[in-house]
């Protein structure tokens, strides 16, 4: 029987730990086609913006879809998954609190049983509603004009969260 020595098997569990803490976030050629052709009657405009990013041993991807509905109207699908992603890190900051001003409001909600920050300008207008998928993965849809939470949230039930959520786990 070989004898191991122990500073090679430390050595050889730091380097999984390091490659497991630098490992790629989602590809986000894998949500390509988990995108929703249609979202409350805006139909897909433009070409979709995607990418995978690293920096400093940290990683992220992204992708953005532009629904239209051809009156100048706009609703943005956003994709993210990474824990160190600009969105990712708003969600987190958002979630701890409830803010209500003259112009708009944010509060933490569920949307399809997951937990969610809604962000809406009072009196019509745009919204923000980020849905989290697990802790690293957010769905992120902007809509130009929407009239009440309700409008917004229910924008998310064109969207395959749970498909998405399994490509990214």
């Amino acid at each position: 029987m070989r004898n191991f020595h122990p500073l090679a098997i430390l050595m050889g569990v730091l380097c999984l730990v390091f490659l497991s803490s630098t490992a790629f976030a989602a590809d986000y050629k894998d949500w390509i086609p988990l995108l929703p052709a249609s979202i409350n009657g805006h139909e897909k405009d433009g070409d979709l913006d995607g990418a995978n990013m690293q920096s400093g041993g940290n990683s992220w991807s992204t992708l953005e879809q532009r629904y239209s509905d051809g009156s100048g109207d706009t609703i943005r699908l956003t994709i993210v998954s990474g824990t160190n992603a600009p969105q990712v890190q708003q969600f987190q900051a958002m979630k701890q609190f409830t803010m209500e001003t003259e112009e708009k409001f944010v509060e933490t909600l569920k949307v399809s049983g997951r937990e969610a920050v809604l962000e809406l300008y009072k009196g019509g207008g745009e919204g923000t509603l980020l849905i989290s998928l697990h802790k690293k993965t957010l769905v992120v849809i902007n809509a130009d004009s929407v009239d009440s939470k309700e409008e917004l949230t229910s924008l998310a039930d064109e969207v395959p969260l749970s498909d998405i959520a399994a490509k990214t786990k």
